[in-house]
């Protein structure tokens, strides 16, 4: 096998263990919170946060540490992403997430959603969250000086957003996250707002980023894709 299908191959292993990861420990956290052994705010956002942090520190240099649709999509119209790595990126989340919800389900029965607002609002706030993390992400991304703190800024925007809006919606700010939970509880329907919200915030995030930040530069670019590509001198 060449280098450059190891380094495809470890791409996509890396969001795949990183999502399953993510979805196993938020997924536990929010089952332990309804048993009332974590405080709600630890679960909703504290968890969450900290294994994002851990990923984002761990695995960034392999695939950009994206693990999540939305954040793949954007870095695509972004121009930061070969559009030809889509399919495989998403493949290998969708597995993840689907990885991490079996593991809990094996468990323990999975936490019930919890919605205090209509659909719509939900649809809203999930927009409005990924909006706001994406152009954050996309600025830690871009900024050299700010890349070695890019999981700190990325754990804490995540944690935050789930911090207000969770409290009231089950907000996820990732449709793969509620997919693969949805698949194996029966509510895909239902959760439509959930994985439809995140996609259009991500769509608004590209215009904004360019809006605020103007076309990509070269530290955006390989951030996005794993900075260990950059030895490899890649550009598939």
């Amino acid at each position: 096998m060449s280098e450059t299908h190891w380094a495809t191959a470890r791409r996509w292993v890396a969001e795949a263990l990183g999502l399953s990861g993510f979805v196993a420990f938020s997924l536990s956290a929010a089952v332990l919170a309804q048993l009332g052994v974590l405080p709600t705010l630890a679960a909703d956002a504290l968890v969450p946060g900290l294994v994002i942090l851990a990923l984002v520190y761990g695995l960034s240099d392999l695939s950009g540490a994206h693990f999540n649709p939305a954040v793949t999509l954007a870095f695509a119209l972004r121009g930061s992403l070969p559009w030809a790595r889509v399919p495989g990126y998403l493949a290998a989340q969708f597995l993840g997430a689907c990885g991490g919800v079996w593991l809990v389900s094996a468990c323990v029965p999975l936490p019930k959603a919890h919605e205090l607002v209509r659909p719509w609002g939900a649809f809203g706030l999930e927009t409005v969250c990924t909006t706001l993390l994406l152009v954050i992400l996309a600025t830690a991304k871009r900024k050299a000086e700010v890349g070695s703190q890019a999981g700190l800024v990325i754990a804490g925007t995540l944690g935050l957003c789930l911090f207000t809006a969770g409290s009231v919606s089950t907000i996820g700010v990732n449709p793969t996250r509620t997919l693969a939970a949805a698949l194996f509880s029966g509510t895909v329907l239902a959760s439509w707002p959930h994985l439809l919200g995140p996609f259009a915030g991500g769509t608004l995030a590209t215009g904004l980023t360019y809006l605020l930040r103007g076309p990509l530069n070269q530290q955006e670019a390989e951030t996005a894709k794993g900075q260990a590509e950059a030895g490899e001198g890649s550009s598939s």
